[in-house]
């Protein structure tokens, strides 16, 4: 269980953010015009870049993005490897992280069986590609998504879909700038990235809508190999203009632990997000899993983990705006940190101790950081991050020069552009 302390971390930041904007808040009372570029869910900021590509009888449209990226890390580890992170792992480097491109045909709920017929295929090309999707052309590109759905005539529309998508659950997206930060959070560790099978989802309401998926792939931090039949599932409760809930779960057998014979995975949570004024918005989300025979640290050989973080985000004008987080996870059976080698492809989820060939040994820890990210968009199309964050562990799995500490402080650059 999560300590009072962590809790009471991720509390200390809402509340001294939310008072130090109150007068803000107060200043501007009517709907910004540019809200919709800083949505709070990520899947739905997403959906607001797509372009047009032809005409709206085809449907056809098209969207993505290029990023690079500059990291210091002040303990400078001496195998150059930020720990514990996931994109950004290269220390006092620059990084090509990727380029995606998308496109996609909408499918309608209404008209002809072509009408209700829809796809999409998202490619990515860069240094992030090898740990981002799942269908690996090579170490520097794969492709994310690729789906075919179609709304059938049943009630308001139900609509199906089989291929890969990116996962339900989890707040955090692998589309980098539709995640508030340039790092990632611990609960994303946890979580899957993209996963592969059949998906039903449909809409009762403006207010409630629900989507279950049937799926035998995952890419994560650790991969389903074996291809066990698991259920995602996502209920969406949105009960007013300022406020959405989204309630998460995955469900079934995994053997993902080497060493151990694997056993019923239990994840479930969610996040929620509140518009506190025009341009100030904040999310808390949680979540708690469960993985039965599948510790190697573990007394009771089940591996549990989860956690929680709180996000505030504020823009000051239309160009300049800052996100926070603070968050708290814990990893009781050593399953999901510490799982990454030093090879040159991806680094990602690596901590001190490991190789070129070996991981780190398995060890049971509580994580906790905070972030600080001031976001400067020069143009609409232009995103740039400067970001500072504070890594902490209860045990020495960071590193300094050749050393092992329990700590990592970085200062990150970013660059997007979204087309």
């Amino acid at each position: 269980m999560l300590s009072r302390a962590g809790l009471a971390f991720v509390g200390v930041i809402l509340t001294f953010g939310c008072v130090l904007l109150t007068d803000a808040r107060a200043e501007d009372k009517k709907p910004s015009p540019f809200a919709y570029q800083f949505e709070p869910i990520p899947r739905v900021a997403e959906k607001m870049t797509v372009r047009r590509l032809l005409s709206e009888v085809v449907r056809l449209r098209f969207n993505g993005y290029s990023q690079v990226s500059y990291m210091q890390n002040f303990n400078r580890p001496s195998n150059d490897i930020n720990e514990l992170r996931i994109f950004d792992v290269n220390s006092n480097q620059f990084r090509a992280n990727v380029i995606q491109a998308a496109i996609e045909r909408q499918a309608k709920t209404g008209g002809s069986a072509l009408d209700r017929f829809g796809f999409r295929v998202k490619f990515n090309a860069g240094q992030d590609s090898d740990f981002i999707g799942g269908l690996n052309l090579n170490p520097f590109a794969d492709f994310q998504e690729f789906y075919v759905n179609y709304v059938a005539p049943i009630g308001h529309g139900l609509d199906l879909a089989v291929g890969q998508f990116n996962a339900l659950v989890g707040y955090e997206q692998v589309g980098n700038p539709y995640s508030p930060n340039y790092s990632r959070s611990y609960l994303y560790f946890g979580q899957p990235f993209t996963t592969g099978g059949i998906s039903a989802t449909y809409e009762f309401n403006k207010q409630v809508s629900l989507s279950v998926r049937a799926i035998t792939f995952i890419n994560a931090v650790q991969a389903n190999t074996h291809h066990e039949p698991l259920v995602e599932t996502l209920l969406m409760l949105f009960p007013s203009d300022t406020v959405r809930v989204m309630l998460y779960g995955l469900a079934g057998p995994r053997e993902i632990a080497p060493g151990t014979p694997g056993g019923t995975l239990l994840l479930g949570g969610g996040y929620a997000s509140w518009q506190l004024g025009a341009q100030t918005w904040t999310v808390v989300e949680a979540y708690y899993a469960n993985q039965a025979n599948s510790s190697l640290v573990s007394p009771g050989k089940d591996a549990r983990w989860g956690g929680v973080a709180g996000y505030l985000f504020h823009d000051f004008t239309k160009e300049w705006g800052v996100r926070l987080r603070g968050e708290i996870f814990e990893d009781r059976g050593g399953l999901i940190t510490c799982q990454g080698t030093t090879a040159y492809q991806p680094k990602a989820n690596v901590c001190f101790g490991a190789t070129s060939t070996e991981a780190a040994p398995a060890v049971a820890q509580t994580l906790w950081e905070a972030t600080a990210t001031l976001e400067y968009r020069p143009f609409p199309s232009v995103k740039t991050r400067l970001e500072y964050r504070y890594d902490k562990s209860d045990h020495n799995v960071f590193q300094v020069g050749g050393r092992a500490t329990s700590y990592q402080p970085t200062l990150s650059l970013d660059v997007v552009y979204i087309f």
